[in-house]
């Protein structure tokens, strides 16, 4: 990491390295040996995408559907789509859902989001699984304190790590003023000051795993509270897998609302057999079933599963709308293929771990999609007729027994689940 002097204390008198500064951080969230990485990066933006949106990478929608997905944008780059979808008072008065999925407190320092990372692993996300958005955005808020506290002793200025195209980490000195130091909440209320007809909520999730049964619920209920031709915006850091996996909930809802979930309507939907589809029978060669996601966890599933076929084609036609950035069945294939081909063993245990979280994140969509059919009621806000995605889940054990002979003795199991010849 580059050293660059820091400014003279508020007496003019001592100058400090920046070693020096993230030793002695004393905040509650700005602690010892952490630092605010910028979270835009060289390589985040995927050039194909159209169109460009400044200050908003990855920006795509759905096709013609009112679902869309971005990287963290600025501050500018927040407005610039908000504009670009004509969500404004004096506009065609759209209204927008916007759901920021980062598990990672974020904080932003003069138009630009910062996120806080652990000195030692600059580039990995602190995961707080399981944490809440009222917890995050207390420690949003606490952040924003310490940096304050912090910069007025070093002449109104925090020191910011940046990240240089060819991967090198710089630290640098950015100036602070409290009028330009932001928690996201804090954004977007400003944004609807500003008379934007934006929504915002935050629904944490640890990035590269599955959302939780909970994340399912929290999604469903804030989308049922608002008119169907609400416009829902989805973000996480690259815009990548939380936000494409947000996109492809959203989306399974909305048609599920507007009654195009293409799932026929039958009293057994949704019901837990022993003997099901045999879906086996005359399996095409292992990279075609792989491209399929015809791995045997989610043939067991669909198997057992009333309706579980149907929400396979369902949720896959939606993969494959929302694929912008990743295609899911894609990325399960890719670690498949990593597993078998990977002669490094850290490598390969790496590839195993990812390949098992996916599978896992695609077994509970095709979950949700035969849920959010049987369970209609919980799409109207005004219904007291509710049943939760966890509610649904823990009624039918079965599934939680066929999620885990995916999990126990992990290398074994997944291995198996790699095997898609008959």
């Amino acid at each position: 990491m580059t050293k660059v002097p820091l400014p003279p204390s508020p007496t003019g008198s001592v100058t400090y390295e920046p070693e020096h500064v993230m030793n002695y951080r004393g905040g509650s969230v700005l602690g010892k040996k952490t630092i605010l990485k910028s979270d835009h990066f060289p390589g985040c933006q995927n050039k194909r995408l159209t169109p460009q949106i400044d200050g908003a990478p990855n920006y795509r929608q759905a096709g013609s559907l009112p679902v869309h997905g971005v990287a963290i944008p600025t501050i500018n780059g927040i407005r610039n789509v908000l504009v670009h979808i004509d969500a404004r008072q004096n506009g065609k008065q759209k209204k927008v859902l916007w759901h920021n999925l980062r598990e990672e407190p974020v904080v932003y320092i003069n138009d630009r989001p910062f996120v806080l990372r652990d000195v030692e692993k600059p580039f990995s996300n602190l995961e707080y699984t399981g944490i809440n958005s009222v917890r995050v955005e207390q420690m949003e808020s606490r952040l924003k304190e310490d940096i304050l506290i912090e910069a007025a002793r070093y002449g109104s200025k925090i020191l910011v790590t940046d990240e240089l195209p060819d991967g090198q980490m710089v630290d640098l000195w950015e100036p602070v003023t409290r009028d330009y130091v932001k928690t996201p909440l804090e954004v977007y209320q400003e944004l609807q000051m500003e008379g934007f007809l934006v929504d915002y909520e935050r629904v944490p999730i640890t990035d590269e795993k599955s959302p939780k049964e909970r994340d399912f619920d929290d999604l469903v209920h804030r989308i049922s509270q608002v008119e169907n031709d609400t416009e829902y915006i989805f973000n996480c850091q690259m815009g990548r897998g939380r936000t494409t996996t947000g996109m492809v909930i959203a989306t399974l809802v909305y048609l599920n609302r507007i009654g195009a979930s293409g799932i026929p309507r039958t009293h057994s939907i949704g019901k837990i057999y022993n003997n099901g589809l045999d879906v086996s029978d005359n399996m095409p060669n292992s990279e075609d079933a792989a491209r399929r996601g015809e791995y045997p966890v989610i043939r067991s599933l669909i198997r057992v599963l009333e309706g579980g076929l149907e929400g396979k084609r369902q949720v896959d036609k939606v993969i494959d709308k929302c694929d912008a950035m990743q295609n899911l069945r894609e990325a399960i294939g890719n670690y498949r293929n990593n597993i078998l081909r990977q002669p490094d063993e850290k490598k390969r245990e790496a590839s195993l771990s990812f390949f098992v979280e996916y599978l896992e994140r695609y077994y509970f969509l095709i979950c949700f999609a035969v849920y959010i059919h049987t369970e209609r009621a919980v799409l109207h806000a005004i219904s007291s007729e509710r049943n939760t995605f966890s509610d649904w889940m823990r009624a039918r054990p079965e599934l939680y027994s066929i999620l885990r002979s995916l999990r126990i003795a992990q290398p074994c199991a997944a291995e198996e689940s790699m095997d898609i010849e008959i």
